[in-house]
C-alpha cells in the first residue's frame, strides 16, 4: 500500500511538472522589431476572465481567436515602440479618471479619482499598465489613420436624427430633478469639531431662518470670502448656477435618503432647516424644479453639465461617434495587415494550442 501510494505521488509529480512545463511553452512569436513570445501560461490568463464569465472552456477555435487578438496587441505595441510613440503619467490618468466618470456617468473630482485608486489596491500597477497600452496603441493608430478617419466621417443628415429619435425616443427620459444652492458647514470625525461646527451651522440658520434673500447674500459672502464651489457634502458655497439633483439610485446613495426628501420636498426658493449629511452641516435652497418627463429633440439632455447639449445634438453626436468607431475598427484591421506583412513577424505554434 505504501508503495502503491508513493508511486501514486511520483506519478503525479511527473503530471505537474509536465503541465508546468506546457505553461511555459511559447505558443506564439511576434517578432516585429524583437522577438517577444507569447507563453501559454499568458494566453491563459487572458482567457481566464472570460472563460469564467461564460462559465465554460474555451474550445481551441476560441483560444486560436483570442491569441490573434493578443498577437494584435503585441504587435502595435511593438510598431509604437518602433515609431518612438510615448505616453505620459498625465496622460495615463487622465485616460483612468475618464474611465471612471464614464461608470459613475458624472465627472469624478481628484479627490475621488484618488480614493479609486486606493481602492484598486495591489491592482493599481495592472490597471496603469493596461490604461498605458491602450493608449500607446490608440496613439499609433491615429499616428496613421486619424486623416483617413476624418475625412471619411460623414454628418448625419437632419433625417438621420428624427429616424434615430423616433426608434429610441421611450428611452430618452429625465427624472425628476431639482436645482439647488448650499451652504456646507463641514466638520472632523471628533467630538469637538462636530461641536464647532454646529455652533457656526446653527448661527447661520438664525440668520437666514426662512428668507430666501438672506440665503443668498450669505451663499455671496462665502463666495467673496473665498469659501469656494462646493458640491453636496463639501465645504463652502455653491456658486448662483447651483447644482442639479437627480431623483434616482444613483443620487440616493451619494446623497442618502433622508437629503433626497428634504430636496424634493421643498418648493421653488424655499430654504430647508439644518441638515446633518455625512460629515457636514448643510443648509439648502431650490432654485429650479424639474418634473419628469420624456425629452422631445431639443430640450436639454443634462442640464447638470457646464455646456448644455439638447437631445439633437446628443444624437448627432452619437451618431458621429458610432461612424467613427466602424472607421476606426476597419483603420485597426487594414494597420494589423499591413504589420503582419513582414515575413516571418508572426509565427504561431498550434500545438500548444490544445491543453
Amino acid at each position: 500500500m505504501k508503495r502503491f501510494f508513493m508511486g501514486a505521488v511520483l506519478c503525479l509529480g511527473g503530471f505537474f511538472a509536465l503541465y508546468a512545463q506546457i505553461d511555459a511553452q511559447t505558443v506564439a512569436m511576434v517578432n516585429l522589431i524583437k522577438q517577444d513570445p507569447i507563453t501559454v501560461r499568458q494566453l491563459k490568463a487572458e482567457l481566464a476572465p472570460l472563460e469564467q464569465a461564460r462559465g465554460r472552456t474555451f474550445s481551441v477555435a476560441e483560444r486560436r481567436e483570442a491569441l490573434e487578438a493578443l498577437i494584435n496587441q503585441r504587435l502595435m505595441l511593438q510598431a509604437a515602440e518602433r515609431d518612438r510613440i510615448t505616453v505620459s503619467e498625465n496622460e495615463i490618468d487622465a485616460a483612468l479618471k475618464d474611465y471612471l466618470a464614464q461608470q459613475a456617468g458624472r465627472a469624478l473630482t481628484d479627490v475621488e479619482y484618488a480614493q479609486a485608486l486606493r481602492d484598486a489596491g495591489s491592482n493599481a500597477p495592472l490597471v496603469r499598465q493596461q490604461a498605458s497600452r491602450e493608449l500607446l496603441i490608440q496613439k499609433y493608430l491615429m499616428s496613421k489613420k486619424q486623416a483617413q478617419i476624418n475625412a471619411a466621417v460623414k454628418e448625419p443628415t437632419d433625417e438621420d436624427v428624427t429616424r434615430w429619435y423616433n426608434l429610441n425616443k421611450s428611452e430618452l427620459r429625465r427624472p425628476d430633478m431639482v436645482r439647488l444652492n448650499l451652504i456646507s458647514v463641514p466638520f472632523g470625525a471628533d467630538s469637538s469639531s462636530k461641536a464647532r461646527a454646529k455652533e457656526t451651522a446653527d448661527r447661520l440658520v438664525r440668520d437666514i431662518g426662512a428668507n430666501s434673500a438672506k440665503f443668498d447674500e450669505a451663499v455671496l459672502r462665502g463666495i467673496a470670502s473665498g469659501a469656494g464651489v462646493a458640491a453636496a457634502g463639501g465645504s463652502g458655497y455653491v456658486s448662483s448656477r447651483g447644482v442639479y439633483i437627480r431623483r434616482n439610485a444613483e443620487y440616493l446613495q451619494r446623497l442618502g435618503e433622508n437629503f433626497l426628501n428634504i430636496a424634493f420636498n421643498l418648493k421653488q426658493g424655499e430654504v430647508s432647516s439644518l441638515i446633518e449629511n455625512g460629515d457636514a452641516y448643510l443648509i439648502i435652497k431650490v432654485i429650479e424644479i424639474l418634473s419628469q418627463k420624456f425629452l422631445e429633440l431639443d430640450d436639454i439632455i443634462a442640464p447638470e453639465n457646464p455646456t448644455p447639449v439638447s437631445v439633437r445634438q446628443y444624437i448627432r453626436q452619437g451618431l458621429m461617434s458610432e461612424q467613427a468607431q466602424g472607421l476606426l475598427n476597419q483603420a485597426m484591421s487594414e494597420l494589423v495587415e499591413e504589420l503582419r506583412r513582414g515575413r516571418n513577424t508572426v509565427t504561431i505554434y498550434e500545438q500548444y494550442l490544445n491543453w
